[in-house]
């Protein structure tokens, strides 16, 4: 598959059972009513956007990111939520596609950097390898902290 056969838009309610599959195949186990819920917020959100990656009329990958200020500095940045390609899809351009395509976006609006962050489980190694090919660089250590809801 060439990246030229690659199409971008903006996601679709419709798109929704993909999203679905492909968050899944990630390792992150969803229900198409969580998907439908999460989706369903988000794209009525200022500043959040989810883009599909279509080959042959088919979702290969998708990307979400929304707009951040600093307090630190002046101006905004982008972060980049979720970054999934399909297994049978990736090392073809998808990912490369669809973060040109939220490049595109974040210079459109002005903001200074693209931020993301990469789970340390064994099946991400590979895209700690692929994201430094586009430009990015390790610069923090991020860190979780869950919060108990029944307290």
């Amino acid at each position: 598959m060439a990246e030229d056969n690659l199409t971008i838009r903006d996601f679709q309610p419709d798109d929704v059972n993909s999203l679905t599959n492909l968050t899944n195949e990630l390792g992150y186990p969803t229900t198409i009513e969580q998907m439908i819920a999460r989706m369903e917020a988000i794209r009525h959100l200022e500043n959040y956007w989810t883009f599909v990656a279509l080959h042959e009329n088919a979702i290969v990958g998708y990307i979400g990111l929304n707009k951040n200020y600093f307090w630190e500095q002046d101006g905004h940045f982008m972060r980049i939520q979720a970054l999934v390609v399909g297994k049978e899809h990736r090392r073809l351009g998808v990912g490369k596609k669809l973060i040109e395509h939220a490049e595109k976006l974040a210079r459109q609006t002005g903001a200074k950097l693209i931020l993301l962050n990469c789970g340390n489980r064994e099946e991400r190694k590979s895209a700690h390898l692929f994201y430094p090919k586009l430009g990015f660089e390790p610069k923090s250590t991020g860190y979780v902290k869950r919060i108990d809801l029944k307290h």
